[in-house]
């Protein structure tokens, strides 16, 4: 399987000096095409016309970018409490006491971050059975990463039709570990690591705006076939991911990075854009070999400088351990 993605996506010449001779490497830019293609499509995309569906689908896309309020009121319905929440978590000088009083106010809210911070995905040293070990043992930012990740999960975590059983259950795991791939890398860099993971748990807002709108319009079995189609959702979906951010008054640093992705200028881009840029790939590459859609995510870490390799191979190595918390 392997040898199909070296035909994919190797490009002539392209073999540092540091990797023997003979052995593949994969450049990991490529990896999100790939992975589009297996979440939208039903097979291989096709070389062909944009379909009627195709033209709705896009067209509905568009519609909701040419409104924030529109493509906020489309997602599930946010919590009760998020807009103090996202108010709280925005302030750095806000205390743990002030955040626990706003998740306070809610059971169930309570509930879900004791269960999450027990996770792997937070590595607790012992069983945490009120909010005040959970600053004691995750600090504060590990708080604030609980608080947002439980927050957003019931607007990101489709369930329901065809579409949603294919992609929508997708769309959480891969936001998620790519929040946690953002925040390795955040980490590993001396990055703003909560900017990092939020970004990085955001950046799929707009796939979920966007498998709603496949499942909407869908008839008759329709799907998602062409090449030309999977090309032009992709830059929606970043651009959709960054409307939404900028509409909850996320942190400036997070919508930034979103901004950056859904923008590609030329030149470096800045410490969290390429953070976010790369924990996305690496989120991508986990799921792809998680499908057996391939084997082996050597190719594509030997594609990056020396430098960035450990970082990600980290990466990778606590996005698996996040997803036993899923």
């Amino acid at each position: 399987m392997i040898d199909q993605f070296k035909r994919l996506f190797s490009a002539p010449g392209d073999t540092p000096g540091d990797a023997p001779e003979g052995t593949p490497v994969l450049p990991l830019d490529d990896v999100e095409h790939a992975y589009c293609s297996a979440l939208l499509s039903a097979g291989e995309p096709l070389d062909a016309p944009l379909s009627d569906f195709e033209e709705r689908v896009l067209g509905e896309v568009g519609a909701l970018l040419a409104s924030p309020e529109a493509a906020c009121e489309a997602l599930p319905r946010l919590p009760d409490v998020l807009p103090r929440l996202m108010k709280s978590l925005r302030d750095e000088r806000a205390s743990w006491e002030e955040i626990a009083h706003v998740v306070g106010q809610d059971a169930l809210l309570v509930a879900e971050v004791l269960r999450l911070a027990n996770s792997p995905c937070f590595r607790a040293a012992a069983r945490i059975t009120c909010l005040e070990q959970v600053v004691m043992q995750l600090g504060l930012v590990g708080l604030r990463e609980v608080v947002v990740t439980v927050s957003l999960k019931p607007i990101m975590q489709l369930d329901g039709g065809r579409y949603y059983r294919q992609a929508g259950r997708r769309v959480w795991s891969q936001a998620l570990a790519a929040a946690v791939a953002c925040r390795s890398l955040a980490m590993s860099r001396q990055a703003s690591r909560f900017e990092a993971y939020l970004a990085g748990l955001v950046h799929n807002v707009g796939m979920v705006l966007v498998v709603q709108a496949l499942q909407g319009l869908a008839q008759d079995g329709e799907t998602p076939r062409s090449v030309q189609f999977r090309e032009r959702i992709q830059p929606l979906v970043k651009r959709l991911s960054c409307l939404v951010a900028r509409h909850w008054d996320l942190p400036a640093l997070s919508v930034e990075a979103l901004r950056e992705r859904a923008e590609p200028a030329a030149g470096a881009p800045s410490p969290l854009g390429g953070i976010l840029q790369q924990g996305i790939q690496l989120s991508m590459l986990q799921g792809l070999i998680d499908d057996g859609r391939l084997e082996d995510p050597a190719p594509y870490l030997r594609s990056l400088p020396e430098g960035d390799r450990h970082a990600c191979e980290q990466a990778l190595s606590e996005i698996e351990a996040h997803a036993r918390s899923l």
